[in-house]
């Protein structure tokens, strides 16, 4: 049931239906003989729970999905390794004779459209995109799988577009990343979907993929206009440090969720209509950092209800860009650095989460000395702007990963946290110790996960106006960084 679904029914339908004792008021009978004369007349957990939660889909992928989350996969899959050997799907996997054989029918229904009885083209077209998914995450696939596995290959076959394409794979080594599901040769990385329905069949395959363990790697770019979106990532220990994930529980997990009230207060300053209520969807992507050799958090807040204008890189830095007025996007997110930076002073919530932050990454030092030092957990780094900035060339490989995708060779896939609502009868204007206010935090209700991925698609175009703001609260010193960081480089080498 789990491994093929159609066929697995198939053989649950012969068993019931293979004595009349095996159907009773209480559900299924443990079993029956092989020529169906009798039955086993127990009812026994393994024979009825297991079948149900198989039909249901079983609980691999979200069990997977949390492993994912809480950074445990890598040890999870490392155990398992050690205990099993080449067979676990590790770095040394090796096939298992027959493994893409297809599971046989009952006699009494006929060959399954998938089997190796199906047409020769098809079988080694499956065949072909199944190994090349089992090379590029050493996971052995079974033919089932093949149907899922080539709906996604065939929509990339078939969407391949232009630079300024809604979709794209981003770049590596200064090459459009190439996976097993992308067109085998001149790949652009770059794709679109022409309407709504294809749009629904590419997200339908990103969730089919991740389920099967075999995440894409794309990129949602921004349109002219799109949802508000920040892009937190926080750095842990190394790698070898045994509480090198503690960073979590100070940057999302904590009860008074200090962070989250303090970036929703500082929007509420610049759009005070959501005061009564603002949701946030919240997608998280955690694991080492191959490029740190540290544990990392990745966190995107998604403000559905706010629409703000992207920024654009230049096309040819002059160190001139940069005046006002500048998109929303880039000024909300540096009004939201200067509140966080500001709050506090050397007493209160956020300076302490600050400390606590900066230590877990060991107090590593991005740039300067001494009390003008940047750390690599200081709010500026933090919420990163890079991935707001628009790039506008055929180089693009900016944007905002689509929910349930990987990175290139990383392995920490995002997934979704939750939805919240937050919601306040009083403003901001408390002392700067009691900053950020308190407010009313509720979660919503969780999402189908193809509806998760629609959330997380800020390429969609989003039809009518800017969402109102109150430019006039913007902190002073939000205006001082609109140039591109390109032309910022050149400004600062002139």
């Amino acid at each position: 049931l789990l491994a093929d679904p159609a066929t697995g029914a198939a053989w649950l339908l012969e068993t019931l239906c293979a004595h009349s004792g095996m159907q009773t008021q209480w559900g299924m009978a443990e079993s029956c003989t092989a020529d169906r004369s009798e039955i086993c007349p127990l009812l026994t957990w393994d024979a009825k729970a297991t079948t149900s939660l198989a039909v249901l889909g079983g609980l691999g992928s979200q069990m997977r999905r949390f492993l994912e989350r809480d950074g445990f996969l890598k040890r999870f899959s490392s155990i398992l390794n050690r205990l099993h050997g080449t067979r676990a799907c590790g770095d040394e996997c090796h096939s298992l004779p027959g493994e893409l054989l297809g599971f046989a029918p009952p006699a009494s229904v006929g060959k399954q459209a998938w089997s190796p009885g199906a047409a020769a083209s098809a079988c080694e077209e499956a065949s072909v995109v199944l190994q090349l998914a089992k090379a590029a995450r050493a996971l052995a696939l079974p033919w089932c799988d093949a149907p899922r596995i080539l709906a996604a290959r065939r929509w990339f076959d078939c969407h391949e577009s232009e630079p300024g394409a809604p979709y794209c794979t981003g770049m590596v080594d200064k090459e459009p990343y190439s996976g097993w599901y992308t067109p085998s040769t001149g790949s652009v990385g770059h794709y679109a979907a022409a309407g709504e329905k294809d749009r629904l069949a590419l997200y339908e395959s990103v969730v089919s993929c991740f389920k099967l363990g075999v995440p894409l790697v794309l990129l949602a770019r921004q349109p002219k206009c799109y949802p508000l979106f920040f892009d937190l990532d926080v750095y842990g220990g190394l790698e070898d440090d045994p509480n090198f994930d503690k960073v979590k529980d100070f940057a999302w997990e904590d009860e008074d969720q200090v962070l989250s009230r303090a970036i929703v207060s500082s929007v509420w300053e610049l759009y005070p209509q959501f005061r009564g209520g603002l949701k946030v969807a919240v997608f998280s992507s955690n694991g080492l950092c191959r490029r740190k050799k540290r544990f990392k958090a990745s966190y995107h807040l998604v403000f559905p209800d706010i629409i703000v204008d992207r920024p654009e890189k230049c096309t040819q830095a002059s160190g001139k860009c940069g005046q006002p007025p500048a998109a929303r996007h880039i000024a909300v997110r540096n009004h939201v650095v200067c509140r966080l930076s500001t709050a506090g002073g050397a007493w209160g919530d956020l300076p302490d989460l600050r400390d606590d932050l900066r230590r877990c990454c060991d107090s590593e030092v991005v740039t300067g000395i001494g009390d003008d030092a940047t750390y690599l957990n200081d709010w500026t780094e933090i919420l990163d702007e890079f991935p707001l900035w628009h790039e506008p060339g055929p180089d693009a490989a900016t944007g905002l990963r689509l929910p349930f995708t990987d990175k290139p060779r990383e392995g920490r896939p995002k997934l979704p946290l939750g939805r919240w609502r937050f919601s306040s009868t009083t403003s901001s204007d408390v002392s700067l110790e009691d900053w950020p206010p308190k407010c009313s935090i509720e979660q919503l209700r969780d999402l189908d996960l193809v509806e998760w991925v629609r959330l997380g698609d800020i390429s969609a175009d989003v039809t009518g106006e800017l969402t109102p703001w109150s430019e006039e609260f913007l902190h002073r010193d939000a205006l001082l960084e609109l140039q591109c960081p390109e032309c910022r480089k050149v400004a600062d080498c002139i």
